[in-house]
Parts: structure tokens; C-alpha cells; sequence
């Protein structure tokens, strides 16, 4: 199987070849979903409307198998509530176009392409064993940059990425790679929204299990919240 025209593919920036229609089930699945539920309610997974483009931000994924493979949310999903295994995809790998750093082909298996922004997942969990789970979801801009947040970003761990990397290409997880000091570390992308959003800025986490990365990402929501209670 190969590229299809009947996917939807407007925000992806890499190629693709579908390997099989097979959809990822168990009880990860359902799990993930309950966790994109919760973050709907976070307003952490806004969608595109009203916009000329479907879809809403964030993506969630879980190590498949022992190697660099992952489950990941698809792209362009209208909204990350109710999600079912259809949803998903499996990446079982990408390959890169020599001396072009910006090209790349994704090998997945399912129904739907993967989450445009599936690279910066491959890339963490082929270089991290210990990684089995990423959450990247669009925090409310102005509660991560508010001058109460930043007199605590050391304390909480949150770190920000010095330049812009560009969205859907390898060039995003190594500006990770550039500032990430741990795998504990909540990570702030830097200039990361679409035109349509700017009201919320993409973060990612790291962990060792789906309900791991959960708590960080939430209870960091929670925490700045708190922070910024009386503003």
C-alpha cells in the first residue's frame, strides 16, 4: 500500500507509505482516550474551529513493541473526545531522504495518517529506551507566560526551547534535544501554534508510562493555575 489521496493529508509534511488497515485495541487505547477526554475538559486539546482547516491540537502516543514503534493519535481529528481505536495509528518507522533533513517517509499501519507531528514521538522513543509514553498538548499562552509562571518555570521543571523548530520535521525534536537538561523535564516549544490559535503554545512530556505522563502534564496545568489564581 501507498500514499492515498483519499487521506486527508494538508498538514503533513512528510510522505507515507500504509503498510495495513490493522487499528491498535486494548486496554492502552481506551486509555489514551480517557486521558484525551480529560485534557479536552483542560482545554489543553483546542480544536481548529472556527477554521478553513479540521482539526485540533496535541497528539498522544505509547510505545508499541520493543522497538521504535508507537501508537499515535491521527491527524486532523476534529476533536480528541471519544476517541476509538480508529483513530490511532502505528508508526513502525520513518526513513529519511539523504542531505535533506526535511523529507521523510512514514511507515505506518491504519485507517487514518498519523499526527502530523508524529517525527518528534519516533524521534524520543528510538533514542530513549526508558521512554513509553509522550503526551504534546497547547497550554493557554498567557498562563505559561505570565510573570508569576516564569519566576517559576525553574522550580516546576519547565524548560523552553531557544528557537522555533519547524513543525512535522525532524528539526523539532532537536530543539528539544538542545535544552532538555531530563527526560523530566515539561518542555515548551517555542513559537509552536498555528495562525488560528496563538491563544495556546505547544508542550511536551516524557515518561516511562501513559498514566506518568498524565499526571506531569496535568499537574502542571494545575499548578499554574494556581500560581496565577489571583490574577
Amino acid at each position: 500500500m501507498s500514499c492515498s489521496s483519499d487521506l486527508n493529508s494538508e498538514l503533513v509534511k512528510f510522505t507515507w507509505e500504509q503498510l495495513s488497515t490493522e487499528i491498535p485495541t486494548g486496554d492502552q487505547v481506551k486509555e489514551v482516550s480517557n486521558i484525551c477526554n480529560t485534557l479536552d475538559t483542560l482545554d489543553l486539546l483546542t480544536s481548529y474551529t472556527p477554521s478553513e482547516i479540521v482539526g485540533s491540537n496535541g497528539n498522544l502516543s505509547y510505545r508499541y513493541g520493543d522497538e521504535g514503534s508507537f501508537v499515535v493519535t491521527a491527524t486532523q481529528l476534529p476533536s480528541k473526545k471519544g476517541l476509538n481505536s480508529s483513530d490511532f495509528a502505528i508508526i513502525d518507522r520513518y526513513e529519511f531522504a539523504e542531505n535533506d533533513t526535511t523529507a521523510s517517509k512514514a511507515f505506518y499501519h491504519g485507517l487514518k495518517l498519523p499526527s502530523s507531528e508524529s517525527i518528534l514521538h519516533w524521534y524520543y522513543y528510538s533514542k530513549y529506551p526508558q521512554v513509553n509514553a509522550i503526551i504534546h498538548v497547547h497550554e493557554i499562552t498567557d498562563l505559561l507566560y505570565s510573570p508569576k509562571s516564569r519566576k517559576r518555570w525553574r522550580d516546576l521543571g519547565i524548560v523552553e526551547t531557544s528557537r522555533y523548530g519547524d513543525a512535522g520535521t525532524i528539526d523539532l525534536p532537536l530543539t528539544v534535544e538542545e535544552v532538555l537538561k531530563n527526560l523530566n523535564n515539561y518542555v515548551i516549544l517555542k513559537n509552536h501554534y498555528p495562525d488560528w490559535d496563538k491563544e495556546h503554545t505547544g508542550t511536551v512530556v516524557f515518561a516511562k508510562n501513559l498514566q506518568e505522563a498524565f499526571y506531569h502534564m496535568s499537574s502542571i496545568h494545575q499548578k499554574l493555575l494556581a500560581i496565577n489564581e489571583n490574577e
